[in-house]
């Protein structure tokens, strides 16, 4: 089946991607995604993808991820044990359940959806100390995070990912956290030990950048990013403005990319599929 940067490069219809978690949380599964069951989980998912069609099959593991600490008090212990401000990444990352869950998740969904690249969408190792340490110590806690830090995350979460490169992954999103999004290549090189994980599976390897303001340069080692701007030296997904679901044009897709939308949680199913028409 062809992988993202393949059918980009195919060129037949202009490609979108949704985020539309929140979105159909709330429609399809009454605000209780049900991340804890593989079997269910597929099927929520097979639901969305046939009512919004997106081109993508993406699993936001940051989601999983929070919810399965929230239902894991052990581990969530075990997070909080020490406070350096990659122990608790570094013990999340370690957790053989939540890695096997994955797997189990993963396989029902190719099987399911094999027509469409699947996406692995985690947060980038800079992005991953904070959450997991937000999450064993609370909203309010403080960590600090720069390239040290993201460079030993970055390891764990590359050993993290060798338990799927047998699950049919086509692609790996590195998802940044709002003001605290990389400036430059030199520091997306933090991450060079993820890059060597996804070139070894021959995965498609993506940044997003939730505003893109800060970043100058070309975006090496990223082969797309998700930008409300455009980067050179990727292919982009142009991520659109809010102002479209209440009916503002759509740039159009930049050549060579994507469209990248997320949909509104509270927005009108009859208003999403009028808006994501306008699109194809």
């Amino acid at each position: 089946m062809p992988k993202l940067l393949d059918r980009l490069a195919a060129g037949d219809k202009p490609l979108l991607w949704l985020d539309d978690t929140a979105y159909s949380d709330k429609l399809l599964a009454g605000g209780k995604t049900p991340w804890h069951d593989g079997a269910e989980y597929t099927a929520f998912r097979r639901k969305a993808q046939g009512l919004l069609k997106p081109d993508f099959t993406v699993i936001p593991v940051g989601r999983l991820v929070a919810a399965w600490v929230a239902s894991h008090a052990p581990l969530k212990e075990a997070m909080a044990a020490k406070k350096r401000a990659v122990a608790p990444v570094r013990t999340l990352l370690a957790d053989e359940p939540l890695r096997a869950h994955l797997v189990e998740m993963l396989k029902g969904l190719r099987a399911a959806l094999g027509s469409a690249p699947l996406i692995l969408s985690v947060p980038s190792p800079r992005a991953w100390v904070t959450e997991a340490y937000l999450q064993a110590f609370g909203a309010d806690a403080e960590v600090e995070v720069g390239g040290d830090e993201a460079d030993s995350c970055a390891v764990y979460v590359a050993e993290f990912l060798r338990s799927f490169g047998e699950s049919g992954v086509d692609g790996l999103l590195l998802e940044e956290r709002e003001g605290a999004e990389p400036v430059s290549a030199e520091e997306l090189a933090w991450y060079q030990p993820v890059m060597n994980i996804a070139g070894h599976y021959r995965w498609d390897l993506g940044v997003r950048l939730p505003t893109g303001a800060g970043f100058s340069g070309d975006a090496t080692g990223a082969q797309f990013v998700i930008s409300p701007k455009a980067v050179s030296g990727a292919a982009n997904g142009l991520a659109l403005p809010s102002a479209f679901w209440s009916g503002g044009a759509a740039p159009a897709a930049p050549k060579g990319g994507f469209r990248f939308a997320v949909v509104p949680a509270d927005a009108v199913p009859e208003k999403v599929l009028e808006r994501l028409a306008t699109l194809r």
